[in-house]
């Protein structure tokens, strides 16, 4: 045979064998690369609890059934009640776009408070923020939970500060103090509380028990129920570093907007300095009811209560506060009429800490969400002698923004969020 003709049959081998090598190595490459893709791109019943961790959440649930999602988170990230919802659901259908639905439940200490319907239409969010939870909850019941809140402790750094200006003989008195909060979930509706109150400066006289280390509030909380028309709460300990004893709060959801509370309390005279020592003074016990109906208007975001019965120390009467919510803002007048004497004031609470203050430790220093203050007119002698219109919170963190489970007002925000009208 020829070289020639050689050479030309090996070339065309050599070629159709390189032809059939590029095949293989490129369908090689296809499958290497698609499989790549697969294990990037997580089943979302197993992706979206990761995300959803990622994101600062606890005590998360989750369930897929078609194109719906089914949640249930604990939110110690986000600041107020409604920016967890939302970013929850940002986050999940940015990265799982085949989730056109999501039912998330929202707990406080584990136990459900509201839930969140949302679907997106045409590119806008259909947002329903309500109490219907029992069907989400049987979805969610066998779901095992992911990444426990149970024993993680907060410690919210509180400052304190008190101005009385009813002084003969001098201007005011004045005290600054800084006042930790030590809190934990212990299991299901249980929080621990410890709140010991260090004094920085003031100029008050010796023996006035704010120039000393005291305990401002140590309580065990149980929420007990908290259903679509109940919400049930056992509360004991240290109320104020004056009052120790127990207190049960009932609420019923009349219906939307409308919430009615009876609640009572019975306490103790306490010491409650490192000075004096601690223990009870008297066993002279106080007993406080109150009976209270609170409304929100969603249109104007005015937030009214009326309550009425026998205050701490015994004395009979009414008050009315009448609170404007802007945003996460929240403003507010009240008025007290008791034992044929009357006090008025103003509160509010304010953004302090971050829009988020993520956990990522068993112990997490934190600022405390709002900064709550009230102002006590307190002109008439007998008022304040007698300790008149007075109450106590059973939780250091009390305010009209934070632990402000209203439906409105929830869905409103979770839907400005959503619809990017609100950052």
């Amino acid at each position: 045979m020829p070289n020639w003709i050689f050479s030309r049959t090996f070339a065309r081998v050599y070629m159709n064998d390189m032809s059939g090598i590029r095949k293989i190595i490129t369908t090689a490459s296809v499958f290497f690369l698609t499989a790549l893709v697969a294990r990037g791109q997580k089943p979302a019943s197993v992706g979206i609890p990761t995300l959803l961790q990622e994101e600062g959440f606890e005590d998360i649930r989750t369930k897929v059934r078609n194109d719906t999602l089914f949640a249930s988170i604990e939110d110690r990230a986000h600041r107020g009640t409604f920016r967890g919802a939302a970013a929850a659901i940002k986050r999940v259908s940015e990265e799982y776009p085949e989730i056109n639905q999501f039912e998330i439940l929202l707990t406080d200490y584990k136990m459900p408070q509201l839930i969140v319907h949302a679907f997106k239409r045409e590119g806008i969010w259909d947002v329903r923020v309500d109490r219907e939870m029992e069907s989400a909850r049987k979805q969610l019941k066998t779901e095992k939970p992911q990444a426990a809140s149970t024993g993680k402790i907060d410690i919210t750094f509180v400052p304190m500060f008190s101005l009385v200006n009813n002084k003969l003989d001098h201007l005011f008195d004045y005290s600054l103090r800084i006042a930790p909060v030590f809190a934990a979930t212990l299991w299901k509706g249980a929080r621990l509380t410890l709140q010991p109150i260090f004094p920085i400066v003031n100029n008050l006289l010796d023996g006035d028990t704010q120039k000393y280390i005291q305990i401002g509030n140590a309580t065990l909380s149980q929420q007990v129920l908290s259903t679509k028309r109940w919400k049930v709460t056992a509360t004991a300990g240290f109320f104020n570093p004056e009052r120790v004893g127990a207190h049960l709060k009932i609420g019923l959801h009349a219906f939307r907007g409308l919430n009615i509370y009876a609640e009572g309390g019975y306490t103790l005279e306490a010491n409650n300095t490192m000075v004096k020592g601690f223990g009870i003074v008297s066993n002279s016990g106080k007993l406080m009811l109150m009976a209270k109906a609170e409304y929100y208007e969603p249109h104007s975001k005015l937030q009214i209560e009326l309550q009425g019965g026998q205050f701490l120390y015994g004395d009979r009467g009414a008050r009315l506060d009448v609170t404007r919510h802007f945003s996460e803002y929240a403003i507010g007048l009240y008025g007290i009429l008791t034992g044929g004497e009357k006090n008025f004031g103003f509160h509010f609470a304010i953004p302090m800490g971050g829009k988020r203050q993520k956990r990522t430790w068993f112990l997490r220093p934190r600022l405390p969400e709002y900064f709550s203050w009230e102002y006590s007119y307190q002109s008439y002698f007998k008022y304040w002698q007698e300790k008149m219109g007075r109450d106590y919170a059973t939780q250091p963190d009390e305010n009209h923004s934070a632990h402000y489970w209203e439906p409105d007002y929830v869905q409103e925000y979770v839907s400005r969020i959503l619809n990017g009208t609100f950052h």
